[in-house]
């Protein structure tokens, strides 16, 4: 694990006299140990639960059984990651569109059963008074656990009960299944959405998922496209550090990125300036979809002093069923990214294994007590 700077404004004002410097490093967290986050999509929990795949009515008993399962005890997950949207939210917004909530009687007949009971689930809780996810937050907390919101930036699944009110009455500004970042009215539309969930929910502080999915512009040359994004980043920035004033305590804002530097450039990403201006808190990087057993983390430490940044395990290696990660691949993989300098291990769609119906099965939770440090894991193959 890398030692990064903990008294960062002291080394800051030693090291250069740039008044930059000094402010960014003003607005960075005290360090945090985060050997493992864990991002919970928000999606199948509302309608699958453990040893159960078939779509049903899920109670506040089962949102509190979430965190149960992640905090074994000798679990080293120490950050939850929940997110709240895929285009569409998943609570009643006053800016964006709660799922399921422009769609006909007719048009929700012919979803998938899952999507149905999802809707149904959501609607009942809400219906009463309760938001689900602000019980899986509370939960969460009472364990423990750090908990953010995980937000997609730009979710271009495309599922029609999946498209936003904005996407369907702005065809100018759609990019596939998603919008078009080039555009003002879809950023400052993104910022809205971002600021509301930041204020809805007593979580620790806000991720921005750029990685789901990675595509935000369809023309421009990269250092517009850089230049646009980085004005988002800060705006999101200024807006978390005027609700860490009101709630008097310190939010944290995160990222998830693309696996490499120029990749992430080529679409208009610049987390190294990101870091360096003292935006983020921390930094994840990430492949798209499927495992990576040889994710390069090193040339984000080199390049990302002043954040840590952890490393991203995704739950399989293809389409297929029996691609799903084992716990031996999970170790193999995490064995790799803690050897190329991870400041920790993040899981992404760990849980869904349960999403395959009549085939479905448990994850293996157990790698949860092991996975938090290249310690553990030899202490693991050496009882094995």
């Amino acid at each position: 694990m890398r030692i990064l700077p903990v008294l960062a404004i002291v080394i800051c004002a030693v090291a250069s006299p740039r008044s930059n410097c000094s402010m960014a490093e003003e607005q960075r967290a005290p360090q945090k140990t985060r050997r493992i986050l864990y991002n919970c999509d928000g999606c199948s929990c509302m309608f699958y639960k453990k040893d159960v795949y078939t779509p049903s009515e899920i109670t506040q008993d089962d949102l509190r059984a979430i965190t149960d399962e992640l905090k074994q005890p000798e679990s080293q997950v120490d950050t939850f990651l929940l997110c709240v949207n895929a285009q569409v939210l998943f609570y009643p917004s006053k800016v964006g569109t709660m799922i399921g909530s422009v769609m006909s009687a007719d048009d929700r007949k012919g979803l998938p059963a899952h999507v149905q009971q999802w809707i149904v689930n959501l609607e009942g809780f809400h219906a009463s008074g309760v938001d689900p996810y602000a019980v899986i937050l509370a939960e969460a907390k009472k364990r423990g656990l750090e908990t953010l919101i995980s937000y997609r930036m730009n979710d271009a699944h495309g599922n029609n009960f999946l498209l936003s009110a904005f996407h369907h009455e702005h065809p100018e500004y759609r990019l596939n299944g998603g919008l078009e970042f080039g555009q003002e009215p879809v950023r400052d539309y993104t910022f809205r959405i971002i600021e509301e969930i930041a204020q809805r929910y007593d979580c620790d502080g806000i991720e921005l998922d750029f990685n789901r999915f990675p595509t935000y512009f369809s023309g421009g040359e990269s250092e517009e496209r850089i230049a646009t994004i980085n004005s988002l980043v800060e705006r999101i920035r200024t807006m978390i550090e005027g609700e860490s004033k009101r709630r008097n305590r310190r939010l944290v804002l995160a990222a998830r990125v693309p696996t490499s530097y120029q990749q992430c450039q080529e679409i208009g990403l610049d987390p190294v300036a990101w870091a360096n201006e003292g935006w983020i808190d921390f930094l994840t990087v990430s492949e798209f979809l499927f495992v990576r057993y040889d994710l390069p983390v090193k040339p984000w430490t080199e390049k990302v002093q002043p954040v840590p940044v952890y490393a991203s395990i995704e739950c399989t290696e293809g389409s297929k069923l029996e691609q799903c990660l084992t716990a031996e691949k999970y170790r193999r993989a995490s064995r790799h990214l803690w050897s190329d300098g991870a400041d920790g291990i993040y899981l992404f769609n760990f849980f869904t294994t349960r999403e395959w119906h009549d085939q479905s099965f448990e994850p293996p939770f157990e790698v949860l007590e092991e996975l938090g440090s290249l310690k553990t894991l030899e202490l693991r193959e050496g009882s094995g």
